[in-house]
């Protein structure tokens, strides 16, 4: 028989074990806090910040925070993992665009010179020709110091027209990047980084007939999410809702979003698109969403329909246009 002190000794040694592994689990994540990379303030305080906050509740959670607390650890990291790949990729541009300019700097100052310059030069060997010559023998030292001084003047404006030069270039080549983006950023939309109505639209004019097969895709649970946690949680709710259609979708397919709740995805007549394959699509895009509110976890539940137009054949851009936007309504 096994005696009550026994089970007190296993009882007690289960209660340390618990008591040293919560320990573990608090210090491991104000470690996570305290050793978090330093980014951007704005994104390194914050991310302390919730976890900091994390630890304290953990301390004090029941059972079931406990459980809770691992999903929200997890989307606390995955969202500091998303932050944190955004503002790298935007350095990594930034150095992208100061090389390239360096380079065209660097390109600038190492070009040919000039026909004029190369007609002075020719001017100044003939006149040191010159200078060489008996006829010349007077006059020798002083029109060959004279040519040195002038051939020295000569490079530092060179050098200074190369310059000049290389930096219009690369102001120019800034400034058309710059026109690029605001082109680029006017046919995307912000929050799900897909193309937007207006280009939508425009490229479903230039697709010939029979040429796709048109996803129609309808959200609902959207609009009540931005009424209830505000912009910005919708935004983020519509990034991850994205990411998600891009992985579904064919990949070469084009996708756009049409309105707040709806979206529309081109895909090639060589993609087979049958019900069941539709009913997939539907069925993977259409569960709740986590996305982090105030340093927690909160599931947004979103459902989406999804209808496919079959492209027909001999039919006009304007055909096109008008089964689309009836879709829509």
């Amino acid at each position: 028989m096994i005696s009550i002190q026994q089970n007190l000794t296993e009882l007690e040694k289960s209660y340390q074990l618990r008591t040293k592994a919560l320990e573990c689990y608090v210090a491991a994540i104000n470690n996570m806090a305290q050793y978090t990379v330093e980014l951007d303030a704005s994104i390194t305080v914050s991310h302390r910040k919730y976890l900091s906050g994390l630890a304290v509740e953990v301390a004090e959670a029941s059972l079931e925070g406990l459980a809770e607390s691992r999903s929200t650890l997890r989307g606390l990291l995955r969202d500091y993992r998303d932050r944190a790949a955004q503002y790298l990729g935007g350095l990594r541009d930034q150095l992208s665009s100061t090389a390239q300019a360096l380079q065209e700097m660097v390109e600038g100052l190492s070009q040919c010179d000039t026909d004029h310059t190369s007609k002075l030069r020719s001017a100044l060997v003939r006149l040191r020709e010159v200078a060489k010559s008996p006829e010349g023998s007077a006059v020798r030292a002083v029109v060959g110091a004279a040519a040195d001084s002038i051939e020295q003047s000569l490079e530092q404006i060179r050098k200074q027209h190369q310059f000049t030069i290389s930096q219009f270039q690369t102001e120019l080549r800034l400034l058309h990047g710059r026109i690029d983006s605001l082109e680029a950023a006017a046919s995307i939309d912000e929050a799900s980084k897909f193309s937007n109505r207006r280009f939508m639209a425009e490229y479903l004019g230039a697709i010939p007939p029979g040429g796709a097969s048109f996803l129609i895709l309808k959200m609902r649970g959207l609009a009540e999410a931005r009424a209830r946690f505000g912009a910005p949680i919708a935004d983020d709710l519509v990034g991850t809702f994205g990411r998600r259609l891009r992985n579904t979708v064919p990949k070469d397919s084009m996708v756009g979003r049409w309105s707040e709740q709806d979206f529309l995805a081109v895909v090639p007549t060589s993609k087979a698109m049958d019900a069941a394959l539709i009913q997939r699509v539907a069925d993977q895009l259409s569960m709740p969403y986590a996305c982090m509110i105030g340093g927690k976890v909160v599931r947004i539940p979103l459902v989406v329909t999804v209808e496919c137009l079959s492209g027909t054949a001999g039919a006009t851009a304007e055909q096109i246009q008008a089964r689309v936007v009836e879709a829509f309504q």
